[in-house]
């Protein structure tokens, strides 16, 4: 048989109860002096009116007390709902919320470069949906690599591979070489420029000979001015891009929607990589 642990008496309760019982032992005592004459009588009026007092003031004090500390005692034990006011800072760090399955964590605060890119993404998107012509957004670039094509698009003299960049800082073509933010951008164009050779490759095993450019199209705060050709790279903006593709060329509607198809086959969207080894599909 188990025993329930006795709940502590609180210091409050405590002190009325022996007030209680200390004023209850005094009126007995001077109740017994009052029959002792006069000089008992008087002794039992001067301590024993007191104790009267004290006796009824604690009848009243000890059950006011015991409700006292009840509810305060349940009030401890409730789980507090609110952080109190006075133990927040505005400059004291958030706590962590916890996150679901599988959702990504990402940094709130400054905008960090997967958002930049994103947005840079949109803009050019949006600029070269406007030609009106066959665009490709997003591509995978070769099987089992994480490397992807922002845009292809099939212009009237040739296919455009668009790559989009938000970049800050001064930008800069001297000598032929390409500066931003004083640092060398020679990796950026090499980057576009071997996405180029991939659409090429492609293009050249499923028989169709156009010519390829790579592009280099910039949305942020380094923006060159019209187009200008840096180490075999179209260096431009949304605008000026878009208006080198409305220019004139050889092919036609029906060959451009053509080698838009070839293109969306060889190139299947970066979410989805389902492709299998590159031949010509059945047209």
């Amino acid at each position: 048989m188990t025993t329930m642990p006795r709940r502590a008496v609180p210091p409050t309760v405590r002190r009325w109860r022996w007030s209680l019982a200390l004023s209850l032992v005094i009126v007995f005592a001077t109740s017994a002096l009052s029959a002792a004459g006069p000089v008992g009588r008087a002794v039992a009026i001067v301590i024993g009116l007191p104790a009267v007092a004290v006796f009824w003031v604690s009848v009243i004090g000890l059950p006011l007390a015991s409700l006292h500390a009840r509810w305060t005692s349940r009030r401890a034990l409730a789980p507090e709902r609110w952080p109190a006011r006075g133990s927040m800072s505005w400059d004291a760090a958030p706590t962590l919320r916890r996150t679901a399955a599988r959702e990504p964590v990402r940094v709130t605060g400054a905008e960090d470069n997967w958002v930049k890119g994103v947005r840079g993404e949109q803009a050019v998107g949006a600029a070269l949906i406007a030609t009106g012509l066959p665009v490709l957004h997003d591509r995978r670039l070769r099987v089992g690599s994480a490397a992807n094509i922002d845009h292809l698009v099939v212009a009237a003299d040739a296919v455009y591979v668009v790559d989009a960049k938000n970049l800050a800082g001064s930008l800069s073509t001297t000598n032929g070489r390409l500066r931003i933010g004083g640092r060398d951008g020679g990796r950026l164009l090499a980057g576009v420029r071997r996405q180029a050779q991939e659409v090429t490759t492609a293009l050249a095993r499923l028989g169709v000979s156009a010519p390829v450019r790579p592009v280099l199209c910039l949305t942020g705060p380094a923006r060159p001015s019209g187009v200008q050709l840096v180490e075999g790279v179209l260096l431009g903006t949304p605008e000026s891009v878009r208006s080198v593709l409305e220019l004139p060329g050889l092919l036609e509607s029906t060959a451009q929607a053509r080698i838009a198809d070839l293109l969306a086959w060889a190139f299947p969207p970066a979410a989805e990589d389902r492709r299998p080894s590159l031949t010509r599909p059945a047209t």
